[in-house]
Parts: C-alpha cells; structure tokens; sequence
C-alpha cells in the first residue's frame, strides 16, 4: 500500500473522530463533526489550499472503504429497528408516521416539479424530504436520558414506520433506475421487494437460529461476528442479484441478527465490535466521502432550489408530525418535541443520496444540496426537540420520573 493512501486515511479518521467528538460535547450527533471533516477536507476548502490533496478524493481505495462503511452502517441501523416494536407501534406512532411523510412529500413533489425535475428523481427528491434518521434520533434520546419516556417512544415508533417504508421507496426507485423507468420494472421491482423480505423473514426463523446455536460452542464473539458480517454480505448479494441496492440486504441482515442473536451471552461483545468497526472507522470514512462531494457553487446557483427543500425537509415533517400528534391528543409542547426530533435526516438520507448519486439517478448539484439538507437539519432536530421537551415537562404535558429526567430536572430548576 503507497505511503500517501495511508496518510490520508489517517488524515480522514483523525479530523472525522476529533470533529465528531468536539460537537457531541456540546449535544450535537457524531455525524454531524464527520460531514463537517469531509466539508473540510474537500476541494472547496483544503483542497484549494493544498492542491495535491486531489490525490485523496479520486484513490479507488479510499472511495472502496467508504462504500463498505455504506454496507456496515446499515448493518448497525438495522441493529437498530425491532421488528417487535413495528409490530407494536401504537396508532399514534403510525399516524405521525403517515403524516410526516404525506406533508413533505406532496410538497416537495410540487416544488420540484416547479423547478423542472421530473420522473424518477422528482420522487426521489420528495421522499428525501420525509426521511428521519433513526440512528440519530436514539442516540440523542439516550443523551438527554429520556428514551423510556413516552414522548420517546412515541418518536421512535414513527421513525420505525417512516424508515421502512422509505426504504421500500428508495429501493424501488433506485432498482427501476438501473433498469428502464416503465411501469413493468417498478412492478417487478416491488413484487422483487416483497419476496426479498419474505424470504428473509423465513431464512431469519428457520436458519439463522441454528447458526448461532452452533456458535453458542465458541468462546469468542470475534467468531459470531465474522458469522453477522457473513450473513450481511451475503443478504447483500441476494438483494443485488433480486435488483435491489445491496445495502437493503445488509439492513434486512440486521434485523434478523437483532431478533436471533441477543439471545447468545456473545452477542454484547458482536455490538461492541460491530460499533467499533463501523463507528469508529468505516462509517466516518463514508461520511467524509460524501463531504468531498459537496459543491458549494451548486448551493449559490441553486440558492432559491435549496431554501426551497430546506424549508419543505424541515417545516413540512414538522408540520405534519406535529398535526398528527395533536389529534391524537398530545399537548403543544410535547407535539412540537415530536415534530423537531422526526425531522431529522441523517445517516439514511445520505446513504441513500450517494447511491442515487452513484447511479446517475440525481446530479452533482441535487446531491450537494441533498447532503447539506441532511447537515443543517441533523444539527437543527436536538437543538429544538431539547428545547420544546423542557417546556412541554414544564407545562407537565409530559409525567416525570425523576431517574430518568434528573437531567432536565436539574435545568428546568436552574432557570
């Protein structure tokens, strides 16, 4: 491997991890330092200071890592659902759900439609707009250490719903595109879809829990997470050759993983590898990636394109989540909390913007304002979710136990 390659992966980790760990002490998500470090890093900033950085954003290898951190990261989000808690979401989580993406994608659909897309991309646009990133969402809640409260719940339970049923979207979409864009390949396509799924709900029942019994012989979680990533890159390939994005199959993996192998005494030691392997290398690599990407020119002679899915992405999922949570009987508030922590985007919508990219389903200039979209609205969600759950505690819209809330407890009084 040439000296200059491992400069720059030392280069890439060390800004991402220090950037990530500087924001997160003052309540932002990691994502947000290691989209920062790739902003930094890329030739619209050091890259025009430097000029033989240039090497860095072209080397196949590095581009390689960061689509394997692509394939990791939806392992761990898929870590991340349960199943159980789909099938258990309470009405009120379905509704918001519902409306959270009805609300911005009716008018992101009109927008672009006003700004000349049209076609595959146009709805692809719209639904990038209804996106909510669940990885994001838990790990702020488990900050602040309110993620047993109901309002919580209520939050996740959406997220859930919202995810999966965008996933179906996206990956309908991106599978048509690589295809023709008739109705016949989207048909196929979701049909492909939903026996990809059953198939993986039955292989998940009947075969996986016997590949953990055997593991249950083996002293070392290193050994059952060899066997995870087999099943993920494996689910991946299937998922590929059914005309789906292989990383549908590396998140249908993790689901399956989740529900069969929590119950091996190794199974902590897998979450610790697979958090440290993705968290803390491939993942921030995928992130800074996807900030050498970003044009900034793009954002100047797009501006009103960008103010416009700005807006939609986040007063349209607040709007609509904030609705939905008010019929079903919640307070202002706690609606509000609601509403600001579903219109978070996140590590999904990037995921799913570099392979649309990638594809050649949007352009250069839709992907950069997509990627800042998901930037500005990650920073955004814990700042207000913080803010309106304090107000809603205190307007006792919300019961308090005072060991999960001790937190807000201590900066409500202070006030």
């Amino acid at each position: 491997m040439e000296f200059s390659i491992l400069v720059y992966v030392l280069m890439i980790i060390a800004l991402a991890k220090g950037l990530g760990e500087v924001l997160s002490r003052v309540n932002q998500p990691a994502i947000v330092g290691e989209l920062l470090a790739g902003i930094v890093l890329g030739p619209f900033i050091l890259g025009k200071i430097f000029t033989g950085l240039g090497n860095m954003y072209d080397d196949q290898f590095i581009k390689n890592l960061g689509d394997l951190g692509m394939l990791f990261l939806m392992l761990y989000v898929g870590l991340e659902f349960s199943p159980k808690l789909i099938r258990s979401a309470s009405w009120l989580g379905g509704a918001i759900a519902a409306a959270g993406i009805g609300v911005p994608f009716v008018v992101g659909l009109l927008a672009g439609v006003y700004f000349d897309l049209a076609g595959p991309t146009l709805v692809f646009v719209a639904i990038a707009m209804s996106v909510t990133a669940l990885p994001v969402t838990i790990r702020v809640l488990k900050d602040m250490e309110v993620l047993k409260t109901r309002t919580s719940a209520t939050i996740v339970s959406a997220a859930l719903i919202t995810d999966v049923v965008l996933l179906f979207a996206f990956g309908v979409i991106l599978g048509a595109n690589e295809q023709s864009n008739t109705f016949e390949t989207v048909a196929y396509l979701s049909v492909s879809f939903v026996i990809f799924f059953a198939l993986a709900l039955i292989v998940g029942r009947y075969f996986v829990p016997h590949v953990y019994r055997v593991l249950r012989w083996m002293r070392t979680g290193e050994a059952a997470f060899a066997i995870a990533v087999g099943i993920a890159i494996g689910f991946a390939i299937v998922a590929e050759w059914a005309g789906l994005p292989g990383v549908i199959g590396a998140f249908v993996a993790g689901l399956l993983l989740r529900e069969t192998g929590t119950r091996l005494k190794v199974w902590t030691r897998v979450e610790d590898i697979l958090s440290g392997v993705t968290l803390g290398f491939l993942a921030p690599i995928f992130f800074v990636v996807i900030g050498f990407t970003v044009d900034f020119g793009s954002v100047v002679d797009y501006l009103p394109f960008f103010a416009s899915i700005l807006v939609i992405a986040i007063l349209g999922k607040i709007a609509g989540s904030y609705f939905a949570a008010r019929i079903g009987g919640l307070g202002r508030n706690e609606s509000m909390a609601i509403g600001s922590m579903m219109m978070g985007k996140g590590a999904m919508e990037l995921v799913f913007a570099q392979l649309a990219f990638e594809q050649g389903l949007i352009e250069r200039y839709l992907f950069s304002l997509l990627v800042l979209t998901a930037f500005l609205s990650t920073i955004l969600a814990p700042m207000l979710f913080k803010i309106y759950y304090n107000k809603a505690v205190k307007a006792q819209e919300i019961p308090v136990e005072a060991k999960e809330h001790n937190v807000l407890a201590e900066s409500i009084s202070s006030r």
